[in-house]
């Protein structure tokens, strides 16, 4: 029987790869890897019998050291004749994965254990945060998808016998004689074994992904996480009045602790976990500064450029608004400063929040208007429209002076798309920007029929409101900018418009998007997703010997920021009116608390999608015309068929399908984000039938494409892109030297494209 010799850190048997052969250790270890988790194989054990059943390895085998094996070809089900003839194969076989399926419940069981261990120390770590803050009257921050967040509960858990059945198992087998009439029996207990431990198998990385999803609340890399409430926390109440020093030292070290316990969960040598610990530890250091009476803040120290006092009469006397709105807005603001939980869930916090956001518009809209003829706008003003300012109590002393030191150099720049609200606002009214749709995807002429259909308006004026400078930019302020304002802040069910310090959880200086932030992200994606903003359009030019050519042109998006302290993005529509080759719209917070790289990625996805859907028509998701929109529907909505797609695969699709809500665009997303982020570097994360898609319709640059090839996963549809886009390349090199042996020059357009094609 021929040995097979294996080297230190080569993968003996890949996850996915169909289950043909069973080896037996004979010299070295093994390390059986599943999605986070593993355990070890020596000499006796038998590598592949977890798989046995299931067609396919659901583990990847390594060699950690030098290893010896012996190979066992498999035939369907059927144990090997050498195998299933030889009593003493048996016993090493079945001995093997009683140790192997032992291992896996004392894995699960651990698990269990820690799963639940972490969700407890989670809530409590957080009850007691949200005590801290209640009790010196201070705004607790929120943590991202808590509050939906629930103990482990395992949809198709092990039956509770199954592990006692085992146990009383091997203790029998222990006395059991191994002979040629055995040999049913071990068939069928490999087989039956298999399946449990597949199974078990699954649920221990269930279990590790929700360890994982239960660290990210603790840490992670965005920074929204438990470690920045209380690094938050700490610069509020340390060396602060009426605040005791023991609590200080008590956040202090739980800050400690969120570290030590990201440590024991493996995290330590995660890319952001230093930065993150470097960044308490530094805050930390300069509040004993401080304390010392020297200088060090996590922000920059900043002097208001004027005197912020009364901001909200100053306000609301540029306002004009009626004395009613005024003194209820006056009084609901007064109210608001009081309450310390001002995320609270409580009916009269709710309403008050209500009432705030109802007037907070009025006011807006008010001053705005206001503002049209004005050309000296008050600071405080400007603060408003800019940042949703009202009060400099409200949005903190330091905070306050902040926003007065940068709200007359704002780093936006409208000539190269990048909008404060303010400046969009001016654009519609000054008629360089149509308004935008409203929530129901009308766009203001359609508005306005619909409006007359109603009877709102009558058909004169309708005609009149189509040219009306001040009821476009009104009806930006009414329709587009209270949604996208709420959207854009992320926790929905706690919104105010109001800028608040409870709000800030970073420096402020340190999450103020500006265009070069924008472009820097957007020139990321480009630079792999080369054709991303790229729109398919008509080209002519008879004189040139140009009739009808259709080229590629790209039409970068516009970005608008909203005036609040926010955690995400919107793509708000494709393209402006009816003509396919304008801008995109998307909205981001001007201050944003997650990574905006991760957003643009985001959005850049979604304006991909629903830029084919525009294109495509009612036939988007007709596979019979080809698209990415219709080929990707096509393999979502019949996975379970594709006989290409390992069970694995199919088992991902469905649990990333639940993620997404079932929405097919939402799907999409999710893997064009893990397209830019993973496989562009070479890392592959997707099944076979996405790659493909995502290869076709989001092709990656030349250089990229290049460094690829040397995969086998990509070899193929590298292939087959490039035989596509030879004949392109032909077909425009051929039309340019048409064109060129006429002696008229190449239009610049032409030139363009073909830069394209080989892009």
């Amino acid at each position: 029987m021929e040995i097979k010799e294996v080297p230190q850190g080569q993968t003996i048997v890949a996850s996915g790869q169909k289950m043909d052969v069973l080896y037996l250790v004979t010299k070295g270890t093994v390390s059986a890897v599943y999605p986070g988790g593993k355990y070890l194989l020596t000499s006796g054990d038998v590598i592949g019998l977890c798989e046995f059943k299931c067609g396919e390895t659901i583990m990847e085998y390594r060699a950690e050291d030098a290893v010896s094996l012996i190979a066992y070809p498999l035939e369907g089900e059927k144990l090997p004749e050498t195998v299933s003839g030889n009593a003493e194969a048996l016993k090493y076989f079945i001995i093997s994965h009683f140790r192997q399926i032992y291992e896996m419940f004392r894995q699960y069981k651990r698990l269990w254990t820690e799963c639940n261990n972490l969700y407890d120390y989670l809530t409590n770590s957080y009850k007691n945060y949200t005590a801290i803050c209640a009790r010196y009257s201070l705004s607790p921050g929120e943590l991202a998808g808590f509050g939906e967040f629930s103990r482990i509960s395992l949809s198709e858990d092990i039956p509770s016998w199954m592990i006692g059945y085992y146990v009383t198992l091997k203790k029998a087998l222990n006395v059991w004689e191994f002979d040629k009439d055995s040999i049913d029996f071990a068939h069928g207990f490999l087989l039956r074994a298999s399946e449990d431990m597949c199974a078990v198998v699954k649920l221990c990385s269930q279990m590790q992904a929700y360890k994982k999803n239960v660290c990210s609340f603790f840490m992670n890399e965005s920074g929204m996480d438990y470690l920045e409430l209380l690094t938050v926390l700490y610069g509020k109440v340390a060396g602060k009045d009426g605040i005791e020093a023991e609590t200080a030292e008590v956040v202090r070290k739980r800050m400690v602790d969120v570290t030590k316990l990201m440590e024991n969960q493996g995290l330590a040598e995660a890319s952001f976990y230093r930065s993150r610990k470097n960044t308490f530890e530094k805050k930390v250091e300069a509040v004993k500064q401080m304390s010392a009476g020297t200088e060090g803040s996590g922000q920059t120290q900043v002097q208001p450029l004027e005197d912020l006092t009364g901001s909200l009469q100053k306000i609301l006397a540029y306002a004009k608004c009626d004395s009613h709105t005024g003194t209820s807005f006056t009084k609901h603001i007064q109210k608001y400063k009081q309450i310390a939980n001002k995320n609270g869930t409580e009916e009269d916090v709710r309403t008050l929040r209500h009432k705030i956001t109802k007037e907070f518009y009025q006011v807006y809209a008010a001053a705005f208007k206001n503002s049209l003829q004005d050309q000296e706008i008050p600071t405080v003003v400007k603060m408003l429209f800019n940042f949703g300012y009202v009060d400099e109590e409200l949005a903190g002393e330091k905070n306050a002076a902040y926003l007065c030191s940068i709200v007359n150099n704002l780093p936006t720049a409208p000539e190269r798309g990048v909008y404060s609200i303010y400046e969009w606002l001016m654009a519609v009214y000054e008629e360089r920007k149509e308004p935008s749709r409203n929530e129901f995807d009308l766009d203001y002429a359609a508005y306005l029929v619909e409006q007359r259909k109603t009877g709102a308006i009558t058909k004169e004026e309708e005609k009149n409101l189509l040219t009306d400078r001040t009821a476009k930019v009104i009806y930006e302020l009414e329709n587009m900018f209270p949604v996208v304002n709420k959207i854009t802040y992320g926790r929905i069910t706690t919104f105010c418009p109001v800028f608040s310090e409870h709000n800030v959880m970073k420096p402020l200086d340190t999450i103020l998007v500006s265009a070069d932030a924008i472009h820097d992200a957007l020139n990321g994606i480009r630079g792999k997703d080369f054709g991303a903003y790229y729109r398919e359009t008509m080209f002519s030019a008879p004189e040139q010997g140009v009739q009808k050519e259709f080229i590629n042109v790209e039409i970068l998006p516009d970005f608008i920021l909203t005036p609040n302290v926010g955690v995400r993005g919107v793509m708000w529509q494709e393209i402006e009116g009816k003509r396919r080759t304008t801008p995109a719209r998307m909205m981001s917070s001007i201050f944003q608390l997650e990574d905006l790289s991760l957003i643009l990625i985001r959005l850049t996805g979604e304006f991909r999608w629903e830029m084919c859907k525009r294109v495509q028509g009612a036939r988007w998701n007709d596979v019979s015309e080809r698209s990415l929109t219709s080929e990707y529907f096509d393999y979502i909505q019949f996975y379970r068929k594709n006989q290409e797609l390992s069970t694995d695969a199919k088992e991902k699709i469905k649990t990333d399908m639940a993620r997404a809500k079932n929405s097919f665009k939402e799907m999409f997303i999710m893997d064009y984000t893990i397209w830019i982020l993973f496989e562009s570097n070479g890392s592959p994360r997707m099944n076979k039938i996405a790659r493909g898609i995502m290869y076709s319709y989001c092709t990656f640059k030349a250089d990229i494409r290049e460094k690829l090839k040397a995969n086998p996963m990509y070899r193929e549809i590298s292939e087959r892109y490039e035989i596509r886009m030879g004949q392109k390349r032909h077909r425009i090199e051929n039309l340019c030297q048409k064109i060129r042996s006429t002696g008229k020059p190449v239009p610049e357009e032409m030139e363009r494209e073909r830069d394209f094609l080989y892009m």
